[in-house]
């Protein structure tokens, strides 16, 4: 009895021993992936003067859609073709209208003033994307209001919600598991009714976390706007100094 006890005790530690040990490698990664995130941040803030070829206003709600066919989303969305200079789209991003980028990374991506907005119908948002992925189907929606600190973010995946949230005020739309990528950036994303606690002296209020790094949450999930606009931005300087070799 005494032999059974003490190997039962022995098997018991072993099994606690590699939980911790796991455990352990568990938070030794994730400071790894969050070391790594500040340093990619930090390097793509350092590059924005360089890279950017000019200053031009982003919208603070668009759609990434894993695709490289951007004519079959413009059919989609009954867009005329084809689509105008990104530059363009960008200066007219307010506009009721849907602008369609040209594939980057293998993402196209979706601005306008048409897109749905989750303050104003978070359902239309939610049928809007249900129908994007159905055809296309790994669809992500961003949002982000500066002003007003509301800010969304949904992942779609063959016509289903895989992750998805929105803050309005109160939380209007959270489905799927919080993703690693939300824990990394330290996303705070409340239930259904849940009341924001009271901010102490010198913090920075969820929201205001939340919106400033939809952009970083992008980035992890699909493609960052910012940075695809840098892209398109800079291969149509390439492609108007191409055609002026041309004409000379």
């Amino acid at each position: 009895m005494d032999r059974l006890v003490m190997g039962l005790l022995g098997s018991l530690s072993f099994v606690f021993g590699l939980t911790f040990a796991f455990f352990l490698m568990y938070r030794r990664h994730l400071r790894r992936l969050r070391r790594e995130d500040q340093a990619r941040e930090r390097a793509g803030r350092a590059s924005i003067p360089r890279r950017r070829p000019g200053s031009y206003p982003l919208p603070a709600r668009w759609v990434a859609i894993h695709t490289v066919n951007s004519v079959a989303v413009r059919e989609a969305l009954s867009v005329p073709s084809p689509g105008i200079p990104w530059s363009e789209a960008l200066a007219r991003s307010k506009e009721r209208a849907w602008f369609v980028s040209p594939p980057v990374d293998g993402w196209t991506l979706v601005i306008g003033g048409r897109l749905p907005d989750a303050a104003q119908d978070v359902d239309r948002v939610y049928r809007f994307l249900a129908k994007l992925s159905q055809e296309f189907g790994e669809v992500h929606f961003y949002s982000a209001d500066r002003v007003l600190n509301f800010h969304a973010w949904a992942q779609w995946d063959r016509g289903r919600v895989v992750r998805a949230y929105a803050w309005t005020g109160e939380t209007v739309w959270t489905e799927g598991r919080l993703t690693v990528e939300e824990r990394l950036l330290g996303l705070r994303c409340r239930e259904y009714g849940e009341a924001p606690e009271p901010v102490r002296y010198g913090e920075i209020p969820p929201e205001v976390h939340n919106t400033e790094r939809v952009g970083l949450l992008a980035r992890r999930w699909s493609v960052d706007l910012l940075a695809a606009s840098e892209i398109l931005l800079q291969q149509e300087v390439v492609e108007s100094e191409d055609d002026d070799e041309t004409r000379d």
